[in-house]
């Protein structure tokens, strides 16, 4: 069958910097079961409107495939008609993070004929092939669809139980280059599915079906960094996974295999607190690793009890003192506005992020559709008016707060949230200028972007101190 992708914006503000692996793979698959694929990138290349009119009327597909995160909601507003208008009663698929966290409501939005629910590789193969034959779709699972008007659910899709079979990406099918440049030579590799934790702000199309964690077997995730360190400009691999040191027998092996292969390379990892310790970290570091995320979220025993993360404050403390002896950076997350946050939660997150000695990335709480977060937000009326809250999706920035989550009153919440998280940068920022690496990080930023970059960088992170 021929069968058109298409992949919506997801935040219309932000520059495109990585290749969507859902929509990759998906492609990847439906080629190898012989399916004739043509992409439409709308994320990556930001077509205008009538250039996606133009493309979709010259395209003769049989079926239409469109997912994305959730924020993909507001433009399918557009799209969905705009499909409809052009190819008529072409059957039309919705996957990925969007179908999945709103399932039930994408189908009273939108005219679809089906959705595919969780991890998509296997049931979209399935689902084609049940159209293309003529066949039931109904024993399919993980899909939604409509019948006799009314809109019904098939049983949930185990997840794959092995990621040996995943596909190398054909990267010629996306604007490769320009994404590289747009990521400052960052280059995403896929390397883990699943979470062992349980953080309500947290959604993926894998914790539909349950929190296991997978890993892509080291030689092939490896064979996949020389391939690409060898044809791109690449000057740091980000492993991506929700943990991707969680495993350590996983993780351990991987950094073996680059000292054995002899490989140069410079990465990134997830990480969480309860999974790093001395050894995993001393191997990471012998073997390239230069940057850790850590996400340790909060600062208060109250709003980490909260937001279920499985850790305590101190245990938090240990891992960021501990993983910064090894690792050059390490990028801390600290939530600030946070279901039940008050004047003295906030006051202990700040006191803790002074205390770790590692600058943190700041951001507000965001509620995103498919989690808890977003779940209770509804219900306590904290998202007054849902739909107009799913409609501002593309736009809306962990840098400012979307909803008031708090125990604050709505008047208080920005100016006591705002200050704290100046307080954090100001106090880092002091500490930097009086160190010798504050300017060779300057130099060194200058020498990789150019002087007009590094002055504008430097502007805009003195406005946000202010």
């Amino acid at each position: 069958m021929k069968i058109l992708l298409i992949s919506p914006p997801m935040c219309v503000n932000d520059t495109p910097k990585f290749v969507s692996f859902g929509l990759a793979y998906i492609a990847q698959e439906l080629k190898r079961n012989n399916h004739r694929v043509e992409i439409l990138d709308i994320n990556s290349n930001r077509f205008p409107k009538d250039e996606v009119t133009a493309h979709i009327k010259n395209s003769d597909p049989d079926v239409i495939g469109i997912g994305g995160l959730v924020t993909v909601y507001p433009y399918l507003h557009w799209l969905i008609p705009e499909i409809r208008r052009l190819k008529g009663a072409v059957p039309i698929i919705l996957g990925g993070a969007i179908a999945s966290s709103l399932s039930e409501r994408c189908f009273e939005r939108f005219d679809i004929d089906y959705e595919v629910i969780g991890e998509g590789e296997r049931t979209v193969v399935e689902l084609i092939g049940a159209l293309e034959g003529g066949k039931d779709h109904r024993p399919v699972k993980g899909i939604g669809f409509r019948e006799h008007g009314k809109v019904v659910f098939t049983e949930k899709r185990p997840l794959m139980g092995s990621l040996a079979d995943v596909p190398v990406i054909d990267y010629s099918c996306f604007p490769q280059n320009e994404l590289l440049k747009n990521a400052n030579g960052v280059f995403q590799i896929h390397v883990q599915r699943g979470c062992p934790g349980a953080c309500t702000f947290c959604f993926n199309c894998f914790r539909v079906v349950s929190n296991e964690v997978r890993y892509r077997p080291v030689d092939n995730v490896l064979e996949e960094i020389e391939t690409f360190k060898n044809r791109y400009d690449v000057k740091l691999f980000a492993l991506t996974g929700e943990c991707v040191t969680f495993n350590r027998d996983w993780i351990i092996g991987f950094c073996k295999e680059i000292l054995k292969r002899g490989l140069k390379i410079r990465y990134r990892v997830t990480s969480r607190a309860d999974s790093i310790d001395e050894e995993k970290l001393e191997w990471l570091r012998k073997s390239g690793c230069v940057v850790m995320s850590l996400g340790l979220e909060t600062g208060s025993e109250k709003i980490i009890k909260i937001i279920r993360k499985g850790i305590t404050v101190q245990k938090g403390r240990e891992a960021a003192l501990l993983a910064k002896k090894y690792i050059p950076e390490i990028e801390i997350g600290i939530i600030f506005g946070y279901q039940g946050e008050d004047e003295n939660t906030v006051r202990e997150t700040v006191r803790f992020c002074k205390d770790i000695g590692v600058k943190p990335i700041c951001h507000y709480a965001t509620a995103f559709p498919g989690t808890e977060l977003y779940r209770t937000a509804v219900a306590e009326g904290r998202i007054k008016d849902e739909e107009s809250y799913l409609r501002g999706l593309d736009t809306i920035s962990i840098f400012t707060p979307s909803a008031n989550l708090t125990d604050m009153p709505d008047d208080r919440m920005p100016k006591v949230l705002s200050k704290a998280i100046a307080e954090v940068h100001s106090h880092y920022f002091y500490k930097d200028m009086m160190q010798a690496k504050f300017f060779k990080r300057i130099f060194r930023y200058c020498a990789e972007n150019g002087l007009k970059k590094t002055f504008e960088k430097s502007c805009g992170s003195f406005r946000r101190r202010r």
